[in-house]
């Protein structure tokens, strides 16, 4: 009996494991696989302010429903065949979404890239537990592979730097 009990303990613990087990999401793979998506989004890049009091904490054992909207604004570009080239300054939705105890976050007042779907403002902002629709530490090699996915021409994750 306590051996099908400790199995069972493995199993839930293990489970846990692998929610806490992300791939490390970059912007160009987060490009390909929204480009082929039903629906459609908007790549911004800018900065993003907001009370950063309101935030969840990025960990919580006690969390059982999503983290209230958190009202921000967005001042920088859309993506466009050449570049970010269209002002985009809008009040926006950040929305922490949360899997399991594990929430995502976002920080004021950084410039970053930020994937939004395309729709009716407010534009929604989304921050989950894995990243991957928020990327700050921006550089020139990322705005120009973007700007070359957007055209329709090469279109390569970058090497990974640490």
């Amino acid at each position: 009996m306590n051996k099908a009990l400790v199995a069972a303990a493995l199993v839930v613990i293990s489970g846990q494991a692998q929610a806490l087990s992300c791939l490390r999401p970059d912007p160009i793979t987060t490009f390909q696989k929204l480009a082929a998506a039903s629906e459609s989004y908007f790549v911004l890049m800018g900065e993003l302010t907001f009370d950063e009091n309101l935030l969840p904490e990025a960990m919580s054992n006690t969390r059982t429903d999503e983290p209230a909207p958190i009202p921000a604004y967005f001042a920088g570009k859309g993506l466009t065949h050449d570049g970010f080239a269209n002002d985009y300054y809008s009040n926006v939705t950040l929305q922490i979404r949360c899997g399991g105890p594990w929430c995502g976050s976002a920080s004021s007042g950084m410039e970053a890239i930020f994937f939004v779907p395309a729709s009716d403002p407010p534009v929604l902002i989304e921050a989950g537990p894995c990243g991957g629709m928020i990327f700050e530490n921006i550089t020139p090699a990322t705005v120009e592979m973007l700007t070359s996915c957007m055209a329709g021409d090469t279109c390569s994750s970058l090497p990974q730097t640490r």
